[in-house]
């Protein structure tokens, strides 16, 4: 007996609508925060994605005193992701 092939169902807590339009030009800007080795490893598990390039990712550059600002620009909304390594 054949079984039909079916598409892979997408679990409930991701976006289904994958066809939304973005304005052209639209950037987004990623930051990594993390240990040195950390973000390396997540800077070359998005290349290996074939998601940017090595060399599209700034040099480490250390947080003085612990303090960072982050600056959005008008309209902008911040989305944070905390995975373990």
């Amino acid at each position: 007996m054949n079984v039909p092939h079916q598409a892979p169902q997408v679990p409930p807590c991701l976006p289904a609508d994958l066809s939304i339009t973005l304005p052209t030009g639209e950037s987004i800007r990623h930051i990594l925060l993390g240990s040195p080795g950390g973000i390396r490893q997540t800077i070359h598990l998005l290349h290996n994605l074939r998601y940017a390039e090595t060399s599209q990712w700034s040099p480490l550059i250390e947080v003085p005193d612990n303090q960072l600002i982050l600056t959005p620009n008008p309209s902008e909304a911040i989305s944070l992701l905390a995975k373990r390594l």
